[in-house]
């Protein structure tokens, strides 16, 4: 019999996935320790209320009922879903330096033949992607993802749309990961409808209490303020060395991006192959700014608040504001090639700076001063390096198939390993789920 000095399973990292597998392990009458580098749970979600008041996400933010975990966590908790603003034009320029153009919301920022291009690469693409079970593995990853693009559109106007589109969700370059990769992702999404389908929600209170909650369900707090420094395997099972003292279980769970694999000291217990394809990992970058102005004074403009910039010093934005409309929240994604542009911009508070020089660009010099906002690095995130979620190498489905498969007594979880919505929240508890099971089929 085992104390909870000597649990079952150590899981490393409560972000969603290890907190998942936490509360399935404990469910079914194991005894788990959780450990954590943080100073608080949650992972890449983090919800933080500003001195004025309003509450924001900082990171993983929007949900859709196509994802059925996520969705009845949300109906567990009791948490109160808001659409984004939808009423009023798109703003879309395509490219640096394009003019700007205003859109329907269910119009596209195409002339005619673009649109016929756009509409027969997506119906190539989704061919693809229903039949890439059976596909050429081998030659889908070695051909870069904006290779496979290129091969599929005809005109560069719907080739940036599209390519904008996947590196602004992928957060990488599209030169960066296989064509695999993203056909994947996206396949593990349910399609593109799928996808599209999971930016339907946010939530008034954030997603922090999706963390808090299910924290909440464990018998043992978790142990936070322990970075893991070292794994080793012995015959009694896996000794975890952190900054706060030795643990010791049967089996753990490495719920942390791939990234850190290396930091925490297990790539060299894993096969060879598996070595290769962490090697060649590629690490996503993202900057979130959230901005809160006394109004939403662009839909006195006439605008949703949802502008496609891609390539610009923001990729994306959201109207995130408040149900009651008591204050305008914009939400700003800078990712890849965004994030680069903006984080030279130098710290937070230039960061703030040089999103608002922006808006004034698009919106008019009368844009106001926000009366609160904050911008995160995630690639600056000393636990994640990269943000929303990382990827494998261009080839790194060819070298390590089963790259997140059980090694011995070591088993993974985190919204890269998801078999389903790799890359969502829904995917990180998937995957907790996932590694859980195995974990109960030892038996």
């Amino acid at each position: 019999m085992y104390t909870p000095t000597v649990p079952d399973v150590i899981v490393i990292g409560a972000g969603l996935a290890g907190l998942a597998a936490a509360r399935e392990l404990t469910s079914a009458g194991r005894t788990v320790t959780v450990l954590e580098a943080r100073g608080r749970a949650g992972g890449r979600v983090h919800t933080h209320r500003l001195d004025t008041g309003q509450t924001i996400d900082l990171g993983a933010q929007l949900i859709g009922d196509v994802q059925p975990r996520v969705s009845a966590l949300v109906d567990e908790i009791g948490l109160t879903r808001v659409a984004p603003n939808a009423t009023g034009d798109v703003v879309y320029i395509p490219s640096p330096g394009a003019p700007l153009k205003r859109i329907a919301a269910d119009e596209i920022g195409l002339g005619v033949l673009g649109q016929l291009d756009l509409l027969q690469a997506l119906h190539r693409s989704e061919r693809t992607i229903r039949g890439l079970a059976g596909a050429d593995t081998e030659r889908l990853d070695a051909m870069t993802a904006a290779e496979y693009l290129q091969s599929v559109t005809f005109l560069d106007a719907s080739f940036g749309l599209i390519s904008g589109l996947l590196e602004e969700g992928m957060c990488v370059p599209l030169d960066t990961v296989s064509a695999y990769e993203v056909l994947d992702q996206i396949a593990a999404a349910g399609g593109l409808d799928a996808q599209q389908a999971s930016e339907q929600w946010f939530l008034a209170e954030g997603t922090q209490p999706i963390a808090a909650h299910l924290e909440a369900a464990l018998p043992t707090e978790v142990v936070r303020n322990s970075p893991v420094h070292h794994l080793g395997l012995d015959e009694a099972g896996v000794r975890v060395s952190t900054g706060s003292g030795e643990y010791q279980a049967q089996r753990v769970v490495v719920a942390v991006p791939p990234q850190f694999y290396g930091h925490i000291g297990i790539t060299e217990l894993l096969p060879e192959a598996h070595r290769q394809a962490i090697s060649t990992w590629v690490r996503a970058d993202a900057v979130k700014t959230v901005l809160v102005f006394d109004r939403s004074f662009w839909r006195e403009q006439g605008l949703s608040g949802t502008m496609q910039t891609p390539n610009g010093l923001v990729a994306t934005t959201v109207d995130g504001s408040p149900a009651d409309s008591s204050v305008g929240v914009l939400v700003l994604f800078s990712t890849s090639r965004s994030a680069r542009q903006l984080r030279d911009a130098g710290d937070e508070h230039d960061r703030i700076a040089a999103v608002v020089a922006w808006l004034r660009v698009i919106l008019g010099p009368d844009t106001p001063w926000p009366i609160a906002g904050r911008s995160i690095d995630w690639s600056a995130d000393a636990w994640s390096l990269g943000g929303y979620a990382s990827h494998r190498g261009i080839g790194g489905w060819t070298t390590a198939p089963g790259l997140f498969a059980p090694v011995g007594p070591l088993h993974f979880a985190g919204s890269e390993t998801a078999n389903e919505w790799r890359g969502f929240m829904e995917g990180a508890l998937q995957s907790g789920e996932r590694a859980a099971q195995e974990i109960l089929d030892c038996g």
